[in-house]
């Protein structure tokens, strides 16, 4: 059976290669520029970027207006939209490739050209915590959990992306929802409640969803 991660990771990219979608499209007002988005990146309104409710991170997709034919292509690096109507979120950039400042909204074609990259390792069912490699690790006391998905590659994604931008350890703590899989990303390992806490508030400041955490399987 030791080739049936890399046969999910194939069919995976064959389902997003194949995805295509239709329905509304909007774009990030301009207060949301230098906000955190849930991949760790922060939003900028200059880039060709977008939120998508279930595609992974990374993946890039060709939006389409119906209307006029215009399109662009953005990669996705957020969750969204909350409107139930519309199907993704655009940058102001984007949204300005396409033509829709002006109206705010169009009925759009969205087709993957680009599917996310494969992570591994494939992380094990008895792996409870695991670091960046994969590798089984043994953190105690508190830790700060900064965002939860119920795929591995998302989760890396956003660790990542914490990564870059501190010294403290960051893994993974794998917790079972009823038949689901869910990968919370937790930095540090901090004795005291006390030092997460004021961790948690430091990565707040800078935009993080973030909140302490005892490490206790």
């Amino acid at each position: 059976m030791k080739g049936l991660p890399l046969l999910i990771a194939i069919s995976g990219l064959f389902a997003q290669l194949g995805y295509i979608e239709e329905g509304e499209a909007s774009y990030y007002a301009p207060s949301f520029h230098g906000r955190r988005t849930a991949s760790g990146e922060k939003y900028d309104r200059h880039a060709l970027t977008a939120a998508h409710r279930t595609l992974p991170f990374g993946t890039y997709v060709r939006v389409t207006d119906k209307t006029t034919g215009r399109s662009v292509v953005v990669r996705i690096n957020d969750r969204g939209p909350l409107k139930l109507s519309r199907v993704i979120d655009l940058s102001e950039r984007a949204a300005q490739e396409l033509g829709i400042l002006q109206k705010g909204v169009a009925l759009v074609r969205v087709e993957v050209t680009q599917p996310a990259a494969e992570v591994s390792p494939f992380p094990g069912p008895s792996k409870v915590f695991f670091d960046m490699q994969g590798r089984p690790v043994q953190p105690k006391g508190f830790a700060v959990q900064v965002g939860a998905f119920s795929e591995i590659a998302n989760a890396r994604v956003l660790a990542q992306n914490v990564q870059k931008e501190g010294k403290e350890p960051v893994f993974f703590w794998r917790t079972q929802r009823g038949k689901t899989s869910l990968y919370r990303v937790v930095v540090g390992d901090f004795s005291k409640r006390a030092e997460a806490e004021r961790f948690r508030d430091r990565l707040k400041s800078e935009g993080w969803q973030a909140f302490v955490v005892h490490l206790s399987p």
